[in-house]
């Protein structure tokens, strides 16, 4: 496969998204492709190791840190992921999709 995006979208998370996410998240660390396929990211004093997964399981990758291994089903949930394992201070926030509350008399009433 010789084109760059289908191999990163089929294979390993890019490396330089990582390196800019650990900059932008202040966070001092190493970002490197192994030649496995895998990238391993140190930083802090932790070591995760981002794999394929095994087949049969729904996740594009599994991030392996000791004896814990999390999937990750896409990038940004893999970038959730790594943050929340290497930042200890790192609060998620939560995103809610939900129909818009209308006042009673608003556009929404015209619709009905």
């Amino acid at each position: 496969m010789n084109d760059p995006i289908r191999r990163t979208a089929a294979g390993a998370p890019p490396v330089p998204l990582l390196v800019e996410s650990l900059r932008a998240w202040r966070i001092a660390g190493e970002v490197r492709a192994e030649a496995d396929g895998a990238v391993l990211v140190t930083a802090g004093g932790r070591r995760l190791r981002i794999e394929p997964p095994p087949p049969g399981l729904p996740f594009r990758w599994m991030v392996v840190g000791g004896a814990r291994r999390r999937g990750a089903t896409s990038l940004s949930s893999l970038l959730r992921v790594l943050r929340a394992a290497l930042d200890p201070d790192y609060q998620g926030s939560r995103l809610r999709i939900a129909q818009p509350l209308l006042p009673p008399g608003g556009e929404g009433d015209a619709a009905r």
